[in-house]
């Protein structure tokens, strides 16, 4: 009996340390959709994303598994690209139009499904088609895990700025 005790210890103990390295499902929903936007004293329709530009932040931990599910309402093809993103076997949620998957259809969704494995800092997302990723943009934050030291005196504040040329 002394055995099987030993082996059930050292099973759960396994487990517990492999559910302690895995990450966390994060869940975004994207709503793609004409907005009136105002900058610089002139107003225009945009295509926008959750009626926000730019769009959201995403906000992970290194190991989490990110589902970001994109509702395309405008009439235009839709595809998002996660920049930075090393895309390890989920090569098909990279974004590209017609090279990693079909553009997402007007009234038609999707749902990228990847997880952020060894990375970390600021990155970002935009819309990979046509001229639409000079409108649809976001930050994409990646955080270190927890216990694991800055390599640098932790910041005061942190906010996010993102250039567009």
């Amino acid at each position: 009996m002394g055995g099987f005790l030993r082996i059930l210890v050292a099973t759960t103990l396994l487990l517990l340390s492999v559910y302690s390295v895995a990450g966390t499902t994060r869940s975004y929903e994207f709503n793609i959709q004409l907005q009136n936007v105002t900058r610089l004293c002139h107003t225009r329709s945009m295509v926008t994303v959750n009626r926000k530009f730019p769009g959201p932040h995403i906000v992970a931990t290194e190991g989490d598994r990110l589902l970001i599910k994109v509702n395309n309402h405008v009439s235009n093809n839709i595809t998002i690209h996660w920049h930075g993103i090393r895309q390890l076997r989920s090569g098909w949620a990279d974004g590209p139009a017609y090279i990693t998957q079909c553009p997402i259809q007007t009234g038609q969704s999707y749902v990228y499904n990847y997880t952020v494995v060894g990375q970390r800092g600021t990155l970002f997302w935009h819309a990979h088609i046509s001229w639409l990723r000079a409108s649809l943009y976001g930050p994409l934050i990646i955080l270190l895990k927890l216990n694991v030291p800055y390599p640098f005196s932790k910041p005061y504040k942190e906010v996010p700025i993102i250039f567009v040329v």
